[in-house]
């Protein structure tokens, strides 16, 4: 689609019509006509076949299909801004970054550590999409995705930054009053409540043959978001099985004390940083790739 376009301009037209709703104000911007801009679309939207912006006297309003390809085109054009600076030898980062990670890590670490990022580069702007489900990187134009696995899909490039080790462990309270000090192995906790997510339900207890699955005889609260496990584990409502990265803060405070520390649960995989195999990474993606993986070898992996 977009190699039928032989102008940049047209593409940084639609860009500038997207971002500020105005034919008018694009015109501004690029220096040029009004109606060298409505000539630019109108190119644009017979060569894509398909309408970009809803016109009114008022304003102008992208449509869904000029939404899907506004993120690809930001892409291309960023690919192109990297390329003239490599000419130009700047050391410089600019453009833009879409990144995509899961609640939990953005609260917990990535966000500190966009922070850190965009202090050292300030011309780097960032776009963090949070969400619970696996995005299509190539499909939603994003440059790199923090995930958990036991390894990285075919079609992505991944690097590791560090294991996912899960713990167990309760609140101060909740240690007082249901003698956690008498647990002297895995079975033990069989008339506890525990709280962790599905997915975790085969992490086995090292050393042992013994399942989550296998002792769980008392849970009385099930969830699917790991902030809401959170949230009853510090109040005391059970055992909480958690990813050790996700509750690491309410440990050193001593709001979460872990147990069976003669049985630590099994890794559930690692996590990594991915991005789409086919699509040669830019100067920003690579730096800021190494970047978190040097953040995470420090807090992590010491």
């Amino acid at each position: 689609m977009i190699s039928t376009i032989r102008d940049l301009e047209d593409l940084k037209t639609f860009v500038f019509v997207a971002q500020e709703r105005s034919f008018t104000l694009a015109a501004a911007k690029m220096g040029v006509t009004k109606a060298a801009v409505a000539k630019r679309i109108l190119g644009l939207e017979k060569i894509w076949k398909t309408q970009l912006f809803y016109r009114n006297t008022r304003k102008v309003v992208p449509t869904r299909d000029a939404e899907l390809i506004l993120q690809k085109v930001a892409s291309v054009l960023d690919s192109v801004k990297d390329l003239e600076n490599s000419f130009a030898n700047k050391d410089v980062l600019e453009g833009t970054l879409r990144v995509t990670c899961v609640s939990s890590m953005s609260n917990n670490f990535v966000t500190d550590m966009i922070e850190r990022f965009q202090e050292q580069n300030p011309k780097i702007k960032i776009q963090l999409i949070v969400t619970d489900s696996l995005l299509d990187l190539m499909e939603e134009s994003i440059d790199i995705g923090i995930r958990v696995g036991m390894e990285v899909p075919y079609n992505l490039e991944g690097t590791y930054l560090f294991q996912n080790r899960i713990v167990a462990v309760v609140s101060p309270d909740y240690c007082k009053t249901n003698h956690m000090l008498k647990l002297d192995s895995p079975k033990d906790l069989e008339t506890h409540n525990l709280l962790y997510l599905d997915f975790h339900k085969e992490v086995r207890f090292s050393g042992t043959e013994i399942r989550l699955s296998d002792i769980t005889k008392n849970r009385n609260f099930l969830s699917n978001d790991a902030a809401s496990l959170v949230q009853m584990g510090l109040k005391g409502k059970g055992v909480l099985i958690r990813s050790f990265w996700d509750i690491e803060d309410h440990i050193q405070s001593g709001r979460l004390i872990p147990i069976l520390k003669d049985f630590p649960l099994e890794n559930f995989g690692s996590v990594w940083l991915v991005h789409p195999m086919n699509r040669t990474p830019s100067r920003r993606v690579m730096v800021f790739r190494n970047f978190l993986e040097l953040e995470c070898n420090l807090r992590f992996n010491q």
